[in-house]
C-alpha cells in the first residue's frame, strides 16, 4: 500500500497510541491475509459529537458508537476504499470497560472496520462471534510482526 493510498487524522481530542505507519501495518497484514487490495484508506478518530451525528445522519440511530465504516463502492473484489470513523473517548471507555488495554481495543475497532470494508458483517450471533475470532487473530499477527 502507497502512503497516499491511506491518511491518518485524529480529531478526537485523545491521544492515539499509534503513528500512521503502526496503523497502516493493519492494512497490510489484513491485505496479505484476506487476499484483498486496500486502494484506499482514510482513517480518521473523531469524538462523540461528531461519531453520534454520523451515526444519527447516515445510519439514523440515535446512540455513540466506537466506528463507522463507510465503504465507497460496492464491489470490494477489485479494489477496496473506504473511511473508518473512529471514536477515540468511546474506544477508551470500551477499553476501560472490558479490562483491555487501550492500545489493543484501537487495534480491534481499526481492525474491525478494516474487516466490514471487505464486507464482513456482524449482524447475527455467527458473525460477531467470526469477526472477533478474525480481530483476535489479526491483532496476534499485528503483535507478532
Amino acid at each position: 500500500m502507497h502512503s497516499e493510498s491511506f491518511q491518518f487524522y485524529n480529531h478526537s481530542g485523545i491521544e492515539i497510541p499509534f503513528s500512521a505507519e503502526q496503523l497502516k501495518r493493519t492494512i497490510v497484514i489484513l491485505q496479505k491475509h484476506e487476499n484483498r487490495n486496500y486502494s484506499y484508506v482514510e482513517l480518521v478518530f473523531v469524538d462523540e459529537k461528531k461519531i453520534l451525528d454520523l451515526n444519527r445522519q447516515y445510519l439514523g440511530h440515535d446512540y455513540l458508537t466506537d466506528i463507522i465504516t463507510f465503504t465507497y463502492h460496492g464491489d470490494s473484489s477489485i479494489s477496496v476504499e473506504g473511511t473508518l470513523f473512529c471514536c477515540g473517548p468511546q474506544i477508551k471507555r470500551q477499553s476501560d470497560e472490558y479490562g483491555t488495554a487501550y492500545e489493543t481495543e484501537v487495534l480491534r475497532v481499526v481492525i474491525h472496520g478494516l474487516l466490514h470494508l471487505i464486507g464482513y458483517d456482524d449482524r447475527t450471533v455467527n458473525q460477531k462471534r467470526e469477526m472477533t475470532s478474525l480481530e483476535d487473530r489479526y491483532i496476534k499477527l499485528y503483535r507478532d510482526s
